[in-house]
């Protein structure tokens, strides 16, 4: 029975005793009621498939003859769609009894109700005038008991019938088309002729639970790829080679059609984005199909992709070269406890460009493995890591660049460096300072090969992903150095690059200004640098100063320091003191984000910002600085503050306000004021006393 196209008709007229679903198998889904989408996309398949000149074939049925009945292991869902729609066609169309009584080799094993019902039904004659659904006819026969209304195969089969006969209601000749003109065939394997274990007949039985596209879509997937290259190579690999393949990152259920549909949707997009096919953000696997009919080049690319991963230790290919938060000599970082990024595709893709774990930085990276397995094998593995540590570098570092526009390109450059070592500065793809920082370093690791796995460590650093621009090639002495302070508490870090100088940056918008202290996202961002932000160099120079000043950079020594700025009498007392001294300043922009209506200068109406933006939660430095410090104190709740968050005036507990403007403390009554404390200044208008400390005195004044 082997390699023929069989009909439904053909398998029952085979010399068996019948067709019996076996108890493994999983109740009728295909009638579900929430399938409705899915029964009647499959049924308007068949309705094309009559009408058409080369009709369709529905993949392979698997199976065995045990006690002389055909026991289909695979496919049980498409073999009782098909005998309700051959009982239709005879009933509807008068046809003698000898031809369709053959439909009586068709049951269900242990399930007496589904088993009793087609027995019933094929005696059963319906009155296809009487204006009455099929279901309602059949369940008002006194041999139908109320007790198949609780059973889910029965119900499904009189849902289907229903569905059939809303498609195929005006069409002429059925019962030929599905006989004599074979317009609906399938493919018969036994499975005793086949290398079939015990755990692939689970794999390939259990994967239906609940129904999905799966069974539809193979469908016409494997017709599509069949009418391309005219065999059916690929639907016997998704059935065994692949499904075993898949097999370890099975769903809880133990199926892997949507991590195998995930997959291929994910090779799908690569196909539609190099070859300019905008279908948005669609995740209609159907809609997919057409990519693979009659285009030679994507079946292939297909076929490649999922056959690169048979038959090795996917977890040890991706673990060779990628380390997930942890730096190893020889690898990559990807910063993700998920170095194996193939079951991090089957598990979470689900398009490109939507919101998801599975973004389009590890697309890029996955990519990258799919074209040295495909296109590069010739390459050496050393080669190969040096490569995809320059494609990390890139995505990691072209954040602004990363988008669906630009994915065209970015794949192409990703091919260039994965089989050529190719890049250059041109392109609309990865970022160009980026691109320029790699030429740099595989031309300073030329000729510094000693200190390569040095510079490989730096890049690694969680602060840096990839981009050194912070550190820079010149001094390599500070390798070391830089991770060694950023190993560091954050704040204290912050505190102590503050001593030596104004490590920030401006914004576009001037009266924006970026400075990291607690927030390890803050410092990755402000170690790249951005278009959005001027004076990187700023903050480059403040850390190489810092690094060449201290021989040491534990936290004592940085403590140290700290506390050697604050008590030196020559120590100016503007924003920078008052950020270093009172940490609440720092700590209390989450990201690093604080406003000022004017250009930023040395001014105390700096406004801290809780996130991005003035029109969030946001307060004066300085009385968050006084807020702050009132709480520490051992008569709390005498001098207890209360703070808005929107940047008014503190309250004290006596209902008086207190203000800090740049040159003033100012306490109201109702609006009256009742003492201006004008804080000594510098001619160029830098407090000569420590206006918190002074504000706290006045606290208590007036409290």
């Amino acid at each position: 029975m082997e390699q023929e196209k069989y009909t439904f008709i053909d398998v029952c007229q085979q010399d068996f005793d019948g067709i019996e679903i076996p108890i493994i198998q999983r109740d009728y889904a295909q009638g579900r009621e929430k399938e409705e989408k899915k029964r009647d996309r499959f049924l308007k398949a068949l309705l094309r498939a009559v009408n058409s000149e080369k009709g369709i074939s529905l993949d392979f049925v698997y199976g065995s003859i045990i006690d002389k009945k055909l026991v289909p292991l695979d496919g049980q869902q498409r073999l009782t769609t098909l005998f309700l729609l051959h009982w239709y066609a005879a009933k509807r169309e008068n046809i003698p009894a000898g031809q369709w009584e053959v439909l009586k080799k068709f049951s269900y094993a242990t399930r007496p109700g589904a088993r009793r019902f087609c027995e019933q039904l094929l005696v059963f004659v319906p009155d296809f005038d009487a204006g009455k659904h099929l279901s309602e006819q059949i369940c008002n026969e006194a041999w139908f008991p109320m007790a198949w209304n609780d059973d889910p195969t029965v119900e499904g089969m009189l849902r289907m019938l229903d569905a059939i006969h809303r498609t195929f209601a005006g069409t002429i000749h059925l019962w030929k088309a599905l006989t004599e003109d074979r317009k609906i065939t399938f493919y018969f394997k036994k499975l005793e002729d086949m290398d079939i274990t015990d755990d692939i007949y689970i794999k390939m039985n259990s994967r239906g639970k609940p129904l999905t596209d799966f069974e539809h879509f193979k469908a016409e997937f494997t017709e599509a790829i069949r009418e391309t290259i005219g065999n059916d190579t690929i639907s016997h690999k998704i059935d065994v080679a692949w499904t075993n393949m898949l097999w370890p990152y099975r769903s809880s259920n133990n199926i892997i059609d949507e991590e195998f549909l995930n997959y291929f949707h994910f090779l799908t997009d690569i196909i539609r984005i190099k070859s300019d096919n905008d279908m948005g953000n669609n995740k209609d696997y159907f809609e997919m199909i057409p990519f693979y009919k009659r285009n030679n080049n994507n079946v292939t690319f297909l076929e490649k992709a999922f056959d690169l991963w048979e038959g090795v230790n996917i977890d040890e290919v991706f673990n060779a070269y990628l380390s997930g938060e942890d730096y190893e000599t020889g690898k990559v970082k990807v910063y993700d406890k998920q170095t194996n990024l193939f079951k991090d595709c089957c598990k979470n893709y689900t398009g490109v460009g939507t919101r998801g774990s599975f973004g389009f930085n590890k697309m890029l990276i996955l990519y990258a493995f799919i074209v040295w397995k495909t296109k590069a094998t010739n390459i050496t593995d050393s080669d190969f890591a040096r490569r995809i540590r320059i494609v990390r570098n890139l995505v990691w570092n072209s954040t602004d660049e990363i988008r669906l526009e630009r994915m065209k390109n970015l794949l192409e450059e990703v091919e260039e460096i994965v089989i050529n070592a190719s890049l250059t500065e041109e392109s609309n793809g990865f970022n160009i300072r980026q691109k320029r920082e790699e030429i740099e370093k595989i031309a300073w690791c030329d000729q510094n090969p000693n200190l390569t796995e040095k510079l490989f460590e730096l890049e690694d650093h969680w602060t840096l992903c990839g981009c050194i621009a912070a550190v820079g090639l010149d001094n390599p002495e500070n390798f070391d150095s830089f991770r060694a302070l950023f190993d560091n508490d954050l704040l204290l870090v912050s505190k102590a690059l503050l001593t030596y100088g104004d490590y920030s940056q401006t914004y576009t918008d001037k009266r924006y200004r970026f400075i990291a202290s607690h927030n390890y996202r803050t410092w990755q961002e402000m170690l790249q640098p951005s278009q959005q932000r001027k004076e990187f160099e700023k903050t480059k120079d403040t850390i190489a100063l810092l690094l060449g000043s201290l021989k040491s950079l534990s936290a004592a020594d940085l403590e140290k320091q700290i506390q050697t700025y604050l008590k030196d009498a020559n120590t100016l007392k503007d924003w920078r003191y008052y950020s270093i001294k009172y940490s609440s300043i720092l700590s209390y922009a989450q990201n690093g984000m604080y406003y000022q209506e004017e250009e930023w200068q040395q001014h105390y109406n700096i406004e801290v910002l809780r996130k991005n933006s003035f029109r969030g939660f946001h307060w004066n430095a300085i009385l968050i600085a006084i807020y702050e410090e009132t709480e520490e104190t051992e008569e709390t709740e005498e001098t207890e503050l209360v703070k808005d968050d929107w940047g008014s005036p503190f309250t004290l507990k006596n209902g008086m306000t207190l203000e800090n403007t740049n040159e003033t403390l100012i306490f109201r009554d109702n609006d009256k004021i009742v003492h201006t404390e004008k804080i000594p200044q510098t001619s160029e208008g830098i407090d000569l006393i420590d206006r918190v400390e002074k504000a706290l005195e006045l606290i208590r004044t007036y409290q």
